[in-house]
């Protein structure tokens, strides 16, 4: 059975019509993130696909759709592997709604009332890094992630490699990541960023409870006018074998490192 599009409904205004956005859906597979998704979202799952392997996993999964009469699916490894177009699918996959991206606005509000540290990537494309990123995030507790409006939407790759972190890790986008960054001082941020020619090392440097952490681009590493607004700029230390760590890599070090200063994030962030 083919995907079915939703219509979109229509809110009734005396005002110019109105649409509420529709939230796009994206076909999650792999063991751990379905996990993750059942235990914390299971009113988004539109459709269950899963091989006979797993219904020792699933099975109650399955009865629950069959009593909301939502579809599900019992299908053959291969069956699976074209419906995933993966062959990572470990036995399961599930369409759901999807997160999307936060605002600008909202980033700002969640830190007046929450202060927590959060990640800023600046360029980071790769949806493998992405995902590895956020199960790094989900294991030491930090719950933000903030990028340029190029920072791709959530997707199937980047759901799987994350093992369910993507679930724990709320994205937001910034229109003008200058200005926001700058303004993050008047909330008693500070600034931080990776770089292979600084000169302090990150285990000889106290790192801010209220911290921005800006992990750059795969290969070129942080723009320049990020890195301008870098408060510290610190180095991971090594052979210098390699000019530098992949940036998944990297970002576990800081947050361990982050997490031995502090302490581990507990689940409210």
């Amino acid at each position: 059975m083919g995907f079915k599009p939703r219509s979109t409904p229509i809110i009734a205004s005396k005002s110019p019509i109105q649409v509420t956005e529709k939230r796009p859906e994206l076909l999650y597979c792999g063991l751990h993130i379905c996990e993750t998704l059942v235990r914390l979202r299971k009113d988004d799952i539109i459709r269950v696909y899963c091989t006979q392997e797993q219904l020792g996993i699933f099975g109650e999964l399955l009865r629950w759709c069959a009593q909301q009469k939502k579809a599900y699916h019992i299908v053959s490894p291969a069956d699976l592997e074209k419906i995933t177009s993966s062959v990572h699918h470990e036995g399961v996959a599930i369409l759901a709604r999807a997160p999307v991206h936060g605002s600008e606005l909202a980033l700002r509000k969640r830190l007046e009332l929450f202060p927590q540290p959060f990640i800023f990537l600046d360029g980071v494309q790769n949806p493998h890094n992405i995902g590895t990123i956020m199960r790094v995030m989900a294991h030491f507790g930090w719950r933000t992630l903030a990028g340029h409006q190029q920072l791709p939407p959530l997707s199937a790759a980047t759901a799987r490699v994350s093992e369910g972190g993507a679930e724990f890790v709320e994205t937001f986008v910034l229109n003008d990541a200058l200005n926001f960054l700058s303004s993050l001082r008047q909330l008693g941020y500070r600034i931080v960023g990776t770089s292979s020619h600084a000169r302090t090392s990150l285990y000889a440097q106290p790192l801010a409870r209220k911290l921005c952490l800006v992990m750059g681009h795969e290969v070129h590493g942080a723009s320049p006018e990020i890195e301008a607004l870098f408060d510290d700029a610190i180095v991971i230390p090594g052979t210098g074998a390699v000019e530098s760590l992949n940036v998944s890599v990297a970002t576990g070090l800081m947050l361990g490192e982050y997490s031995r200063q502090h302490g581990i994030r507990d689940a409210d962030g």
